[in-house]
């Protein structure tokens, strides 16, 4: 079966979505089915991955690529991508991989998805409850590089927090708590892993706190850099303000040992399943409280390592592509 992937972010970019796709296009090829992904997202150096890629190809080399496909993979409903697709001739089958807007695009994508694909996908129930029809399967997470490989008691570090530098991811708020909590006379160090637009103003905050000798920003890190990273710590918070729509960076923390503490809403606490503290999304008096909890009472946080690993065999990237294959098998022989 070849397989045409319509994703307009790609990397360079990094973000979940960007690793979604490169995890179950990475399968898809190994599983035997050659795959080719269309990204409107440029680079400056030439690609080398396992699959083919091809990068704000023309119109027409767009509509060639999916007819030479069996079925188009579409992440997320892209408009740019639609029109192509119209005159492919090939199924469609979408992964939804963000929530749909109140707004005329948003309607738009709902009716595409409800009468033009062959089947969707939610990254998580919570998406799937938005697309009538949908079928849930989750988000994987790169099993060969995030795994525990330091014992829990030997961690030198504390909390870490992993993502980009946005309003929406909270990193503010876990400031704040942080603050309640030396307040409360505990005074856990914090990494801050990633970069973005409110790096400055986290850092303005972090001073204005007095938080200096707590906080750490550590910049980017990606792949084995970063697993390494996550087995030094003993806790990781992911205290998104939005509802997410998965929480593929709680799958890493876990993997890699951590205890993880994380807002409720969304698909988050499905990638957590029994194996996370969670808060309402946006309390910092609540976030504080669950740190504190888990500094407090640490053992009663560990998961028991048999139940843990089930849970991440369901997100490894060999189980979550053997599913949309099927998925795109069948929709390939309707």
């Amino acid at each position: 079966m070849k397989i045409a992937v319509f994703s307009p972010n790609f990397h360079p970019l990094t973000g979940g979505l960007e690793n979604v796709v490169l995890d179950l296009s990475t399968e898809f090829e190994r599983l035997g089915h050659p795959t080719t992904v269309i990204t409107l997202t440029p680079a400056d150096a030439p690609d080398a991955f396992p699959f083919r890629v091809l990068r704000r190809p023309g119109f027409f080399r767009q509509i060639a690529v999916m007819r030479c496909a069996d079925v188009v993979l579409m992440f997320n409903v892209s408009l740019k991508g639609l029109l192509p697709w119209l005159f492919s001739g090939r199924p469609l089958v979408v992964s939804h991989q963000t929530p749909n807007t109140d707004d005329w695009r948003g309607r738009l994508k709902a009716w595409v998805a409800r009468r033009l694909a062959a089947q969707n996908i939610g990254c998580s129930g919570y998406m799937s409850r938005q697309f009538a029809g949908a079928v849930t399967v989750p988000n994987p997470y790169n099993d060969a590089v995030f795994r525990s490989t330091e014992a829990w008691v030997f961690r030198k570090r504390d909390i870490v927090f992993v993502s980009r530098l946005v309003s929406d991811k909270g990193a503010d708020l876990l400031l704040s708590a942080l603050a309640m909590l030396r307040d409360d006379g505990h005074r856990p160090g914090l990494s801050i892993v990633g970069i973005g637009p409110e790096e400055e103003a986290l850092r303005r905050q972090t001073r204005a706190l007095g938080l200096e000798e707590q906080v750490v920003f550590s910049g980017l890190k990606k792949g084995a850099e970063l697993a390494k990273l996550l087995n030094e710590h003993r806790y990781m918070a992911v205290p998104s303000v939005w509802a997410e729509p998965f929480g593929i960076v709680a799958l890493e923390g876990l993997a890699c040992g951590c205890i993880v503490v994380g807002s409720q809403e969304g698909g988050l606490p499905e990638a957590l399943g029994d194996f996370g503290l969670t808060f309402p999304n946006g309390d910092v008096r609540a976030l504080a409280l669950r740190l504190k909890m888990a500094l407090e009472k640490t053992v009663k946080y560990l998961p028991e390592p048999d139940k843990l690993a089930a849970h991440l065999r369901r997100h490894e990237r060999a189980a979550v592509a053997q599913e949309y294959v099927q998925i795109l098998s069948l929709c390939v022989k309707m």
